[in-house]
């Protein structure tokens, strides 16, 4: 029986995300053996998601771990997507100093965050907030605010709990605020195409609700047309009789105009869903908006 190897980045929290998805192969599968490997981008201009794709191709490894949120919409013909675990906490977590709700922040209080997507909801909400972009993985981030330069830091609150940090969450902040990254909390799982031995063990840890929400969320930001890194967040969730509710927003990057907007179907239709929010949301100006986005 071949050793497996599972690709994965280099940062504290991938290599717990990997750690973890092991763990779980070997409860299902004790007889085979697996191997984590760390890839990094090979050049500036390759991203991670990039280097573990290329590293599949070249059968340097043949699971890879992905946070489902970074993984590209465009799918690539001789890989596949075969499993997302079941899903933790999509939604966003505060970390302050001193104010420990979003709500309780004084006026232009400097709050970090490092992507467009929470920074416009945010302005939406608070526009009297000073929003400053910090960079860097989530240890980075945590020691950002220790020096006391921010007043609080957005992150993820999945990052936080997959790295046993549950207790820095001071508050969940409200989808009706701020709508997650597609695929948020979530891990992606691909193999290559026609790598059955691969597939089969990877596919043991799919849950298929988790897989269903992320389908819709995903197709929504792949019909936007406007890449992976927009003003745009999208959320899923499952009801009892399989019937799933897409929440969309497009935002402009000052966080004066947002769009948003909702749709319910059968879960089987999921891609099909997305791909309507989107063209909803498209019609209702948000082509508009995102079209400024591009042009910054």
């Amino acid at each position: 029986m071949r050793v497996i190897v599972i690709g994965a980045r280099a940062s504290l929290l991938a290599q717990a995300q990997t750690r973890w998805v092991v763990e779980r192969l070997k409860e299902n599968w004790p007889e085979a053996e697996f191997k984590i490997r760390t890839v990094q981008a090979r050049n500036a201009s390759q991203d991670s998601a990039e280097a573990l794709r290329q590293a599949l191709s070249q059968r340097e490894v043949d699971i890879a771990v992905y946070s489902l949120k970074h993984l590209p919409t465009l799918e690539i013909p001789e890989i596949h997507l075969i499993a997302v675990p079941k899903r933790v906490e999509p939604r966003e977590a505060l970390v302050g100093r001193s104010s420990k709700r979003l709500e309780d922040l004084s006026r232009g209080a400097a709050v970090a965050v490092n992507s467009l997507r929470r920074k416009a909801q945010l302005l939406a909400y608070r526009p009297d907030l000073n929003l400053c972009d910090l960079e860097g993985d989530v240890d980075d981030r945590l020691t950002a605010l220790g020096t006391g330069e921010y007043d609080a830091v957005i992150i993820g609150a999945a990052s936080l709990l997959r790295l046993d940090l549950h207790n820095r969450i001071d508050q969940l902040i409200a989808p009706e605020i701020v709508l997650p990254a597609p695929g948020q909390g979530a891990l992606g799982l691909e193999v290559r195409q026609g790598d059955d031995w691969a597939e089969e063990l990877a596919y043991s840890l799919n849950h298929r609700a988790s897989f269903v929400r992320v389908t819709a969320e995903r197709a929504f930001l792949r019909a936007l047309g406007a890449g992976d890194e927009c003003a745009a967040g999208a959320l899923a969730t499952l009801e009892d009789d399989d019937t799933l509710v897409l929440q969309g927003v497009v935002c402009s990057p000052d966080g004066r105009e947002l769009i948003r907007a909702e749709i319910e179907g059968d879960a089987e239709e999921a891609a099909e869903l997305g791909s309507d929010l989107a063209q909803d949301l498209l019609a209702e100006g948000g082509r508009e908006l995102l079209e400024v986005v591009q042009a910054r």
